[in-house]
């Protein structure tokens, strides 16, 4: 047998046993205080690099097993084999170049998928400058971003959706919701000025706690603008019982500045699985945009966020 089956042998036997060893480390390690999605997130990539050191010598492996079973069975001098068998370790080298390049281009996935690797978002594609109010004219003058030309409704009202990486600006405030997501604007019938807009301000999905602390900077940062946080007040007794003993609802959603009126909203990604801890799952946050009259129940004032 040649150098290289040999190496590639001895190869796939290690790296078939140590992806069954991984395993048992992994749980070893949990069993000795390592904290168990560090020792998973380290098992399965471990399992993942024996895995592929295991595919690519089955691939040299399967090469030269072919010619030798040809050559066994007579077929040594048929052309075919007698090429393969000549360039036996150029070919393997060439089958492990294109299966190395694919395996490069599925490799981000595959550590997303296994440990969790965030994707690049990509650079800002400029400002978008945009409030109630504001005409799409003025928005256009006012941003960085190039938008595309909102649609013509058949009511008259423009319409513009558009999915890309931006930071968003409300008009004059000095608030900035840097790598958003999306936008979503809407104008009256037969108007060009925005009477609502949502904004998907979070750069990627997060689980909720980190969702819950992204949304609070946000919001001391909005109270230090000149923001007013809102809430609805019970009126009777009995939503305070619906309210669960609250008097108050929506502490922290709800901000106001001039004519407009900042709803925090969050959106659940994936599927919520049965028996799942409190708190589980991924999320994104966005703000919905409406004129504040929009809501005209809603009472603002300082103790409507508690910080």
């Amino acid at each position: 047998m040649k150098l290289l089956p040999k190496l590639e042998a001895i190869a796939a036997v290690v790296s078939f046993v140590m992806i069954f060893v991984c395993g048992l480390l992994g749980q070893a390690a949990v069993a000795s205080g390592m904290n168990p999605d560090t020792a998973g997130k380290l098992t399965r990539l471990a399992v993942l690099l024996f895995f592929f050191i295991f595919g690519f010598s089955c691939v040299g492996l399967m090469i030269h097993v072919f010619v030798v079973l040809q050559a066994r069975i007579g077929n040594a001098a048929a052309p075919m084999v007698r090429l393969i068998a000549d360039h036996e370790t150029g070919i393997t080298f060439a089958f492990w170049g294109f299966l190395g390049f694919g395996t490069l281009i599925a490799l981000p996935f595959m550590l997303k998928d296994l440990v969790g690797l965030q994707m690049p978002i990509g650079r800002s594609n400029g400002v978008l400058v945009a409030d109630i109010g504001m005409s799409i004219e003025d928005v256009k003058r006012r941003s960085t971003l190039k938008m595309n030309e909102p649609r013509l409704m058949g009511d008259g009202s423009h319409l513009g959706v558009e999915t890309k990486v931006f930071d968003f600006q409300l008009r004059d405030s000095a608030v900035r919701f840097p790598q958003s997501r999306y936008y979503w604007l809407e104008t009256g019938k037969g108007d060009t000025h925005i009477i609502a807009l949502n904004i998907g301000i979070t750069p990627r999905k997060m689980p909720r706690p980190d969702l819950e602390v992204f949304q609070h900077k946000l919001q001391a940062e909005l109270l230090a603008d000149g923001w007013m946080p809102g809430h609805y007040l019970a009126k009777s007794e009995e939503t305070v019982r619906l309210w669960s003993g609250s008097r108050t609802a929506g502490d922290g959603r709800y901000w106001a500045k001039g004519n407009t009126l900042l709803i925090f909203e969050t959106n659940r990604m994936d599927e919520e699985k049965r028996g799942e801890p409190k708190g589980s799952g991924e999320y994104i946050l966005y703000i919905d945009l409406r004129p504040k009259n929009a809501e005209p129940t809603l009472v603002y004032e300082r103790s409507a966020w508690p910080n």
